[in-house]
């Protein structure tokens, strides 16, 4: 599965690998939405897949392990990586070099900074950043990455509770026809409300700056 985004001018990242299991399983699923038979349980599985997809596009956060890319044409002296919060590991940062050549940095270069929201990849101290193919048009920079809790227990039980309640509403709302849907899909929103928000990296403003001036 690879699921692709344009965000922003020249930075665009992508889910890898999808997380292995779903935060909410399928018998307390079931159980919130009151749902006492056996014989869609396929749909049912279904639809908390989509709630999850739900509340982790809400939030901008990937909540089971999952393995995404971001990739950029310029290192920053920040490079934010969207849906790590949390983050769990960055597996590589690499890039082409001045040949044209998919080198990978070696982890002298840069820190993880897991704490920021979302968390980032920083110049290490005393350290410069290597020198890039100068007219590849593709991204020059490809970072890789896993987000996400560890276990399902540690997911916040208000997320769960949303996407519990996400599944009820489309379970209920199977045809757009039922009135009180819509309560059940504000309430489950009102259960991701700690967005994480992304943020360029800094280099940009000098970048295009540069451009106008040339």
């Amino acid at each position: 599965m690879y699921s692709h985004g344009l965000h922003a001018p020249h930075a665009s990242w992508a889910l890898v690998t999808p997380p292995a299991l779903e935060p909410v399983r399928l018998v307390e699923a079931k159980q919130h939405a009151k749902i006492l038979y056996n014989t869609d349980d396929a749909t049912i599985d279904r639809f908390i897949r989509t709630a999850r997809e739900a509340a982790e596009e809400a939030m901008n956060r990937g909540l089971y392990t999952q393995t995404w890319q971001l990739a950029l044409e310029q290192f920053a002296e920040v490079m934010y990586l969207p849906m790590a919060a949390p983050l769990q590991s960055v597996t590589s940062v690499q890039y082409y070099d001045t040949d044209g050549n998919l080198q990978t940095l070696a982890p002298t270069f840069y820190a993880v900074d897991a704490t920021s929201r979302p968390a980032s990849v920083v110049r290490a101290a005393n350290q410069s950043w290597p020198s890039l193919q100068t007219d590849r048009r593709a991204p020059r920079i490809i970072i890789t990455y896993v987000v996400g809790w560890t276990s399902i227990d540690l997911i916040p039980e208000r997320i769960k509770q949303g996407i519990r309640t996400y599944v009820a509403y489309l379970d209920c709302d199977r045809e757009g026809l039922e009135e009180n849907a819509e309560r059940a899909l504000m309430s489950a929103r009102s259960c991701w409300q700690d967005k994480v928000e992304w943020i360029e990296p800094q280099y940009w403003h000098w970048y295009s700056d540069a451009r106008r001036s040339a």
